[in-house]
């Protein structure tokens, strides 16, 4: 029997799948747990019953873990439930409205002050269009934040005494933004999912990375200079990243 096989018996029932890798330069054994599986990852000379002891040490850890992400994801999809038809956009979320649209070859979204409209062929018979697919929603979301995450940035950017290298928005899986040693400044497109204050938040976070590179007293100090309410923000963030992340 394999080792993932034999590990699963120390596992609880409601853990996902169980994968074992050996690293030769791994000096100690870690365990990740994701949503879609838990990764135990050992060096190459530790004996498997090391390894099954490990784990078996950590299994109430693993049912708190497990446990936790479950109900996690649950929220995640009652609340992708309730926004159904409608779409996020600078915190606030707005009805889609589908209209036909004669000779219309490709589906687009057009924002209104009250509504995003969805436009799609006239001709289509599947009910399928009546909704945007997730290729549509990206690009309509692209759009809007390279032209609005761009003004936002650049009116920043003259007002603080930092000069960065450059701006590129991006898709990050897990970070709102980021500053490399070259100066240039990454953004989360899904900031145009946030209201403006946090939008900037962000912005000027960043931005005060081209003096402090790091996250010290002196960095937050500055940022704090430049936006006081941090404390706010990041309160906003720890409650809504999870959606904005995961809701498209």
């Amino acid at each position: 029997m394999t080792e993932p096989h034999l590990l699963e018996k120390v596992l609880p029932a409601e853990a996902p799948p169980l994968k074992v890798i050996r690293r030769k330069h791994q000096r100690t054994i870690r365990i990740r747990i994701k949503d879609d599986g838990i990764l135990v990852s050992a060096p190459s000379g530790v004996p498997f019953s090391r390894v099954a002891d490990f784990v078996r040490n950590k299994s109430d850890w693993i049912k708190k873990v497990c446990r936790k992400n479950r109900q996690k994801s649950d929220h995640l999809a009652k609340l992708k439930e309730a926004a159904r038809g409608t779409l996020l956009l600078r915190g606030e979320r707005k009805p889609v409205n589908p209209f036909p649209v004669r000779n219309l070859r490709k589906p687009s979204l057009v924002e209104h002050d009250r509504a995003v409209v969805y436009q799609y062929p006239a001709a289509a018979a599947s009910s399928d269009l009546l909704y945007p697919d997730s290729d549509t929603v990206f690009a309509f979301y692209r759009k809007l934040a390279r032209n609005e995450l761009q003004e936002a940035f650049y009116r920043h950017a003259d007002r603080l005494p930092f000069r960065p290298g450059g701006l590129t928005i991006r898709n990050q899986k897990t970070k709102w933004g980021s500053c490399s040693s070259r100066g240039t400044i990454s953004l989360n497109w899904r900031l145009i999912k946030c209201p403006a204050t946090i939008r900037d938040y962000i912005i000027i976070h960043e931005l005060c990375h081209l003096k402090h590179f790091n996250h010290s007293k002196a960095f937050w100090k500055t940022v704090r200079d430049y936006y006081p309410g941090v404390d706010q923000a990041k309160s906003w963030i720890r409650e809504h990243s999870d959606i904005i992340f995961n809701d498209i």
